[in-house]
């Protein structure tokens, strides 16, 4: 598809016509590759610089108890919110339109329980992260969290074919599941992550559907 990859290397400096509109990107490594457009995605901060002064305490978003609540009253949702997650034994702040659906509904819920208007228990807001990209011809899937010191084994299919599917694992347990062009299967194995499931159990239950 033509499209060239260049990977542990970062971008210097951005090159110039003598117009002012860039021509090329110069790398770190000293290459440097033509351009006629430059797209950057560094990622994004959250927006909370407003917040300063509220009360509410603020790291790197708004730190939030498992149900979303902030304070008293109040709770956070989307790309902002920092809850303590039980499930990766740390706090989280996702970038993703999914989590901005599911901690309005969890954060809602908590309100709702705190004016009384439910009496059943809430349950921690916990989800499994969820991730997509489609690639050309190549769709891939990751559910969890993976880390770089992670276990990683392919359970299913070939790296080299680009079909398969990787079970990530940390502590013993599976934290994540990468597939490419393996939709049926990261669906079905999204579960380990969701129950917390040990690696062997993992790697068992992977067999089954191979």
């Amino acid at each position: 598809h033509d499209v060239d990859l260049r990977l542990g290397v970062g971008v210097d400096h951005l090159v110039a016509d003598d117009g002012g509109r860039v021509r090329a990107v110069a790398l770190a490594d000293g290459s440097v590759v033509e351009a006629s457009v430059v797209v950057v995605g560094i990622g994004v901060a959250p927006r909370i610089d407003w917040l300063a002064g509220s009360g509410l305490t603020i790291d790197d978003g708004v730190v939030c108890d498992e149900h979303l609540r902030a304070a008293p009253g109040i709770v956070a949702v989307g790309d902002i919110v920092r809850w303590p997650s039980r499930r990766f034994g740390r706090s989280l702040r996702l970038e993703h339109w999914e989590h901005a659906v599911q901690s309005g509904e969890a954060a809602a819920r908590t309100l709702l329980a705190e004016g009384g208007l439910i009496d059943r228990p809430l349950e921690a807001y916990d989800p499994v992260p969820w991730f997509w990209s489609d690639q050309y011809d190549r769709k891939i899937q990751l559910a969890g969290l993976s880390g770089p010191d992670d276990r990683v084994e392919v359970v299913i299919g070939d790296t080299a074919e680009h079909r398969f599917v990787a079970l990530y694992g940390r502590d013993d347990r599976v934290v994540a599941v990468l597939g490419m062009n393996r939709p049926r299967h990261v669906m079905q194995l999204r579960a380990l992550v969701a129950e917390g499931a040990s690696f062997d159990e993992g790697l068992a239950r992977a067999r089954e559907l191979a």
